[in-house]
């Protein structure tokens, strides 16, 4: 206990110093001599503890777990004495997220004039396909990949425009340490399904047939589930997977060896794609989704001071994970395995908590309003920061946000800072803080895909702390033995010294505008230098369109020199089509530093055609 104590009041003395060193009323004392000691690291291992455990199903929006630590993280903030900040006077902010699709008639498959499948037998719509209907020839394009910078493209020399495309599952095996595909289970951004459904669209076809010849003796591999192939995005395109031996059988009346084709292919490197003569499909798909009720947990506490209490200071943590692995899952045969999401993002969730009871105790509260908000869909899409952010009387009332997503793996004392620069003095009083406590700060000015971007988007000062991507994100075996308990309490001392200085300062921060990354499915991806180019625009998450809305564009980047603004929408680059933001991604990783390119945008709904050089990434 003696020990507990010399820390905190050693911590106290340096939160007081870097507060005053900021020209901030509010003085910190040695308030945690007055109090008993708080034991951060017993109260955040309790959390995780309950967090990550079996019982809470990975915390996936459509599993009972996600219910269990909505109802865990409430009662939280009831023992702090917060104020209930959600809907109807309570704790909860409720809104309905789709989490998955079912299928519906009319749906069906046949091959040639006779050939009927079996729904969910020999056939089974993609979670990405749009709804419609295809009757056309089929046109076999080897995997359906194009990567001309590498001298492969399955549509080379084949015309698609109106067809039903045949494309093999996964990529062919890689050649040598130069070429674009990777050995499993670490496939490449152009094993994705979304990618070949997009390229098959972006040649103009009207359906994607996939089809899976990898087997295990005579044992082929399941067809993929809905919900396995399910797309956030827009659907653009009718896609089905049909069982490899249902279509190799077909063909082979046509004269056609698809196995033979496939084996050519990995042999030699090269496409072989071609015209399958005679041989046609129609196709229905009709699919409804399923939506599910998700809630924020939201809790106040209110500021001290009569003037600045009408501002507030958003800390926030997403509390949902994976669940059973059925999208976000880093291998698909983890799929119905519980992911325990221990640090991502239990880890966040539970340092929220700590600062919710830290902050309620002091003897003193702070001069403006604080908002403890754990999030919920953020792995599915952002949806519970954008409804929190939408749902706000008066988003310009928030004068920062800080995120904490996946601290549970603090080494060698550093810790990753995004957004440090989108407020006029953060970076300083972030780095003087670190430095205070014994943390190295890894800074990024580019803005991550998490929670605070949707802040970010609305000109609101945020900070977004990360400890970074380690080898069990999104797998089960992200599991609370492996986090760092004594890291996540040093960051929350960390997120303590910031909140309280925002939280006090005569005056607050001004919000900077930030270059950001190219996006990505996930910006925590590991697969290696998946885009090497430099824009600078960022896109707006939350935008219903037909292409890419930006929501910022960075200062002196590409983008701004080639006339970009806020408010664009891109709908081509580089003569890519742009439909959503995985075409974006595609779009970009194929060009190289220095390539001139043409972009054509919307722009008060006027067509507009600019030209950006590219920058490298480094």
């Amino acid at each position: 206990m003696i020990d507990a104590i010399r820390r905190q009041s050693a911590l106290s003395s340096r939160l007081a110093g870097v507060v005053l060193g900021c020209s901030v009323i509010f003085a910190l004392s040695v308030w945690s001599l007055e109090l008993p000691a708080p034991d951060s690291t017993q109260e955040i291992l309790r959390h995780v503890k309950r967090l990550a455990s079996s019982e809470l199903t990975g915390r996936g929006v459509d599993t009972p777990g996600i219910k269990l630590a909505r109802d865990y993280i409430a009662g939280e903030f009831t023992n702090y004495g917060l104020r209930p900040g959600g809907d109807s006077a309570g704790y909860l902010q409720g809104f309905d997220v789709a989490v998955g699709v079912t299928v519906k008639q009319p749906s069906h498959l046949s091959l040639g004039s006779d050939l009927n499948l079996a729904l969910d037998d020999e056939w089974t719509p993609l979670g990405l396909s749009a709804n419609g209907n295809a009757e056309a020839p089929l046109v076999f394009a080897g995997y359906g990949i194009t990567a001309k910078d590498y001298g492969y493209d399955d549509y080379a020399g084949i015309d698609v425009k109106g067809k039903v495309v045949v494309v093999l599952r996964y990529e062919p095996p890689p050649r040598d340490g130069k070429g674009p595909f990777r050995n499993a289970p670490r496939y490449s951004r152009h094993a994705t399904l979304r990618n070949k459904a997009n390229n098959a669209r972006d040649h103009g076809a009207l359906a994607m047939i996939l089809v899976d010849l990898n087997h295990s003796g005579d044992k082929y591999e399941p067809l993929i589930t809905t919900r396995g192939s399910l797309s956030r995005e827009r659907r653009n395109l009718i896609a089905a997977q049909v069982k490899g031996p249902t279509l190799e059988n077909f063909l082979h009346g046509h004269g056609i060896a698809l196995r033979a084709l496939k084996e050519k292919i990995d042999r030699e490197g090269k496409p072989a794609s071609m015209a399958l003569a005679n041989a046609t499909a129609k196709l229905q798909v009709t699919m409804q989704e399923i939506r599910a009720r998700a809630d924020n947990v939201v809790g106040v506490l209110p500021g001290a001071d009569p003037v600045m209490a009408n501002q507030n200071i958003v800390i926030g943590a997403h509390y949902d994970h994976l669940g059973f692995g059925d999208y976000g899952a880093r291998n698909r045969s983890t799929v119905g395995e519980i992911h325990h999401g221990a640090d991502d993002n239990a880890s966040g969730t539970a340092v929220l908590l700590e600062l919710a009871r830290r902050i309620t105790r002091l003897p003193a509260k702070p001069a403006r309003t604080i908002i403890f908000v754990a999030f919920s869909a953020e792995e599915l899409g952002l949806f519970g920061s954008r409804h929190f952010v939408e749902r706000a009387e008066s988003i310009a009332s928030t004068k920062a946000m800080i995120n904490l997503d996946m601290v549970g793996r603090l080494r060698d004392h550093r810790l990753t800072v995004f957004g440090a620069r989108s407020g006029d003095r953060l970076n300083d009083l972030i780095t003087a803080g670190a430095a205070n406590l014994g943390l190295e700060i890894g800074q990024s000015d580019e803005v991550e895909r998490s929670d605070h971007m949707s802040f970010y988007n609305k000109k609101v000062p945020v900070l977004h702390l990360s400890t970074g991507v380690h080898q069990d994100y999104h797998r089960p075996s992200d599991t609370w033995e492996k986090l760092s308990i004594e890291g996540m309490a040093r960051i929350s001392d960390l997120a303590l010294l910031v909140v309280l200085n925002l939280a006090n300062a005569e005056k607050p921060m001004n919000f900077v505008s930030l270059p950001a990354r190219p996006p990505s499915g996930s910006q925590r991806s590991e697969e290696p230098g998946a885009i090497g180019v430099y824009l600078g625009t960022l896109p707006d998450y939350g935008a219903d369109t037909q292409g890419v809305r930006l929501a910022a564009v960075a200062n002196d980047s590409p983008a701004a020199r080639a006339g970009l603004r806020e408010g664009d929408v891109i709908i081509k680059l580089a003569g890519a089509k742009i439909q959503n933001i995985g075409d974006l991604t595609g779009a970009l990783a194929s060009c190289k530093p220095g390539d001139e390119i043409e972009i054509e945008v919307l722009r008060m709904n006027q067509p507009l055609t600019l030209k950006a050089t590219l920058r490298s990434r480094g």
